[in-house]
């Protein structure tokens, strides 16, 4: 059997595209790198200490707040997920209330449960054929808060993994009314607000702290992330406390370096590279204007800005909606994993080819060329059952995270489980969003959404695969 290393050294010299992260491409004619065990070091003399840094990573952790437009930068190694970790825990104590979009992923439901918080949850509206989320309102949020005068942290999503932006400007203009900070993932939107073309980022439109995987739309290598700190509602000494919680005391200077480097790249040559990949863009929108069946989003009127709470659309996010092409998300995949296309994910009805600035010319026209014969093949564009709208997900919590994770619990059939009271988690991945969590009633509406979701060959993290759908309850004693 194959070791890891050789099996990635294989896979790359299949010679497959990648539309998926890392945002690098494994483009060795932009970036390359010598052997890196000759590089990985520790914090020796002359390297600094992430966690009280004075030197060289301070230096670099400036440069990447001037570049972001930060007061503070800090370089995550954990991904973003430890930021995410830091970022609540930083600003809120042992059981607050705080406000979340829903659509979040399962690292904020992971702090939920770390700070035993009380959500009260933003439900976005979905939008038409992809049922992927919208946005969310500042008016919902506004209204929310009203309600709930305790909440301690506002968190949303923005961009989606779809590239939907919420307005966020309004959002942490309303939040900050209430005296309550800004927290937003912007895991997906690290390549936001540094070149014309592209929606504004999370940073300048007045959020209080902000994630980017820096690894995920740009030239930094997988793990690597960086948190933002904005205006004095949230102490940096907070949020340093909780990082040195939650990211690893031995740093990787591979990593830190990959970060740094990227900065730099960008610092030098952003301005050039970021005018090719929209040019690049630009050509494959018109590649692929023929496409009669297969829809990308942001085409149609439904998904428009001021639609379903969409404040603006990243166009960095190729998604490919297959409902009208009569085959499922995962079918789309599959079909381009055959013509040699790798792509992000697949969703019940659709499927996303992440881009990036270091996708060339050629891997973008391949993509679309892939699509326009997916595209004739299509049946008539009759939507199969799997491909109807799914019934809005709203579950009923009787408990917190923590507290349905401390009771004991027993696995059940599906129909034997409505009506009691989740003990896991139930998420589809990617991209990483519950369904369900601890805490929450167990209903016919998550079951059937469930249920055709695994019909439809997407992966749900604990419900056991299509035909034997279980869940893990709450012992009703």
């Amino acid at each position: 059997m194959d070791s890891l290393y050789d099996a990635l050294r294989r896979y790359r010299d299949r010679g497959v595209t990648p539309m998926h992260m890392p945002g690098h491409k494994r483009n060795t004619a932009l970036f390359s790198m010598e052997n890196p065990y000759g590089l990985d070091v520790t914090e020796i003399d002359g390297f600094d200490n992430l966690h009280d840094a004075h030197g060289i990573l301070k230096e670099g952790m400036e440069r990447a707040a001037r570049l972001w437009g930060a007061d503070k930068s800090w370089f995550l190694v954990n991904g973003s997920s430890c930021g995410i970790l830091a970022a609540v825990c930083a600003c809120t104590g042992w059981g607050n209330e705080i406000l979340v979009a829903r659509n979040c992923h399962k690292a904020v439901y992971h702090a939920i449960y770390q700070n035993n918080l009380r959500p009260h949850y933003l439900y976005p509206e979905r939008i038409p054929g992809f049922e992927a989320a919208g946005g969310v309102s500042p008016e919902a949020v506004e209204a929310a808060l009203e309600v709930h005068p305790g909440v301690k942290l506002v968190v949303l999503t923005s961009p989606t993994y779809e590239g939907v932006l919420s307005d966020v400007k309004a959002i942490a203009d309303t939040a900050h009314r209430h005296g309550v900070p800004l927290f937003v993932d912007e895991a997906h939107g690290a390549h936001l607000g540094l070149a014309a073309g592209f929606p504004k980022s999370a940073v300048r439109c007045g959020a209080d702290l902000v994630v980017q995987s820096v690894h995920k739309t740009l030239p930094s290598l997988t793990q690597t992330a960086v948190l933002h700190q904005n205006g004095s509602l949230v102490p940096a000494g907070c949020v340093e406390r909780q990082l040195a919680i939650y990211e690893t005391s031995s740093p990787s200077y591979l990593l830190m370096a990959s970060i740094d480097r990227c900065v730099r790249f960008l610092q030098e040559h952003g301005e050039e590279a970021f005018a090719l990949y929209r040019e690049n863009l630009d050509r494959f929108a018109r590649e692929t204007a023929s496409l009669a069946r297969l829809t990308l989003l942001g085409r149609g009127p439904e998904e428009q800005p001021g639609r379903h709470g969409i404040f603006a659309l990243d166009p960095s996010k190729l998604v490919v909606g297959s409902f009208g092409a009569g085959m499922t998300g995962p079918s789309l995949m599959a079909g381009l994993r055959k013509r040699g296309i790798e792509l992000e994910m697949a969703a019940k009805s659709y499927a996303i080819a992440m881009t990036s600035l270091c996708d060339t010319r050629e891997s973008l026209s391949r993509l679309a060329a892939a699509l326009r014969e997916l595209d004739g093949a299509a049946g008539s564009g009759e939507q199969p059952a799997a491909a109807a709208a799914l019934p809005p997900l709203c579950p009923e919590r009787l408990l917190t995270i923590r507290e349905a994770e401390s009771l004991p619990g027993r696995v059940l059939p599906i129909g034997e489980a409505i009506g009691k009271i989740s003990r896991e988690t139930v998420t589809a991945y990617p991209p990483g969003i519950p369904l369900l969590v601890p805490g929450e009633r167990v209903d016919a509406a998550f079951a059937e959404v469930a249920a055709r979701l695994l019909e439809a060959g997407v992966s749900l993290g604990g419900a056991g695969e299509a035909g034997d759908l279980r869940i893990e309850v709450v012992e009703e004693s």
